[in-house]
């Protein structure tokens, strides 16, 4: 009795009964075969062709929100990219302006100015777009996880 408390238990965990008990052996053979819905011989019976297209369906459907989630990921990546280099973008611009403001300003120092002004606003116009395609997805995902939409999720628009 301790030996088959001892393989229920291996059983359990994914392993096979390795005592030579053959009548335990067979029933967990044949509880296997049962969970499975094999038949006697160990073969299962066929998916019916609707179960088998919903299955599809459903695979699909896993793989686009996995991919609308990647996009998202990938979204918020640039997002942190985005605010680190404005960060930076917006100190270079402060000590710009300060550089400019001093009485022997230099014709260099102007020149600096126009490009870290020109650099900040094109980072600022990022920011918008990466908003913007970020406020997209996120709509998309509630979107689609209601279900209220089958045909798929395309992309309009300039986000």
């Amino acid at each position: 009795m301790t030996r088959c408390m001892i393989c229920i238990t291996a059983r359990s965990m994914g392993a096979r009964c390795w005592f030579p008990e053959r009548k335990f052996q067979a029933f967990v053979s044949f509880e296997e075969d049962r969970m499975s819905g094999a038949d006697a011989g160990g073969r299962k019976p066929p998916i019916p062709a609707e179960e088998t297209a919903e299955l599809e369906r459903g695979r699909e459907r896993m793989l686009a929100r996995h991919k609308l989630i990647e996009a998202m990921i990938r979204n918020n990546e640039q997002q942190l990219r985005n605010e680190s280099a404005r960060g930076g973008a917006e100190i270079e611009h402060a000590c710009a302006l300060r550089d400019c403001s001093l009485p022997d300003a230099s014709a260099e120092s102007r020149d600096e100015l126009e490009r870290v002004t020109a650099r900040l606003h094109d980072l600022e116009e990022q920011h918008i777009r990466l908003v913007a395609e970020r406020e997209w997805l996120n709509s998309s995902l509630r979107e689609f996880d209601s279900g209220s939409s089958t045909e798929g999720h395309h992309r309009a628009g300039h986000a």
